[in-house]
């Protein structure tokens, strides 16, 4: 419209008026190209907003899947951990009994000075001295029920420490499997470190990669711009500016 206006100014012999026109376009396209060189730093914008909202999903569902990872082996952990001292209770039933009845079925071994006391205890029998055999007879007695408590005493203490061998074997099975739990566990933490890492280093790359694109796109942007403007200001005869190719480069980042 100024530039029709302008050719009938030109034609009426309105000089003033005509350079009014030609001034007013050269003004409307500087705005126009400084409007064109700020949507250029906004170019990525729209692309920037939906990484955001792709990568906040993407976080969100990589947590869960690690915490259903981590609940997973808990429970895992939980029930072999349960299963080995269930294995363990089962076991010493049955070894307690085996060694019970191992323990019962042995037979004080009597020392020399009972068996010597017996013989004595014979021969005076044979010899019909009587009175010296209930003798003998009574400090065998003594001796036989000391000698059987003193083994009595022995099979208890045995006992006890069978059962402490077998309880001290169960205890350092069960620490066994629950350092392996906890190794386990921490090797998955790790893991799960690890992959949160790789995964924020790419997001980043993602997002520096489009800042370097947005200004590599505001870098052309202006110096095609510039050349636009440089070649209107120097040529009286050019009223406008081509910004066409910047609008459809535009068009294109915002696809």
């Amino acid at each position: 419209q100024l530039d029709m206006l302008r050719e009938e100014c030109e034609r009426t012999g309105q000089f003033v008026k005509a350079q009014e026109c030609v001034n007013k376009m050269r003004d409307v396209n500087l705005r126009h190209a400084k409007k064109l060189e700020q949507r250029s730093h906004q170019a990525n914008v729209d692309t920037k907003g939906r990484l955001k909202e792709e990568h906040k999903l993407e976080l969100l569902t990589f947590s869960r899947m690690w915490e259903e990872k981590i609940a997973q082996y808990d429970q895992n952990a939980s029930n072999l951990i349960t299963e080995v001292k269930m294995k363990h209770t089962s076991d010493f039933k049955e070894q307690d009994g085996i060694l019970k009845v191992q323990l019962m079925n042995k037979r004080p071994r009597f020392s020399k000075k009972v068996m010597d006391m017996r013989a004595l205890m014979e021969r005076c029998v044979q010899q019909r001295k009587y009175l010296e055999a209930e003798d003998v007879k009574k400090k065998l007695a003594v001796q036989d029920q000391y000698e059987i408590d003193l083994f009595d005493e022995q099979l208890a203490v045995t006992f006890e420490k069978r059962i402490a061998v077998l309880k001290t074997q169960y205890i350092n099975e069960l620490k066994a499997v629950e350092q392996k739990v906890k190794l386990g566990r921490e090797e998955i933490l790790s893991q799960r470190q690890v992959d949160f890492e790789k995964l924020l280093k790419r997001h980043a790359n993602v997002f520096k990669e489009l800042d370097n694109e947005t200004k590599l796109h505001v870098a052309k942007t202006q110096r095609y711009i510039h050349r636009q403007v440089k070649a209107m200001v120097h040529d009286p005869l050019k009223t406008g500016m081509d910004l066409r190719g910047v609008s459809r480069t535009l068009r294109e980042g915002n696809t």
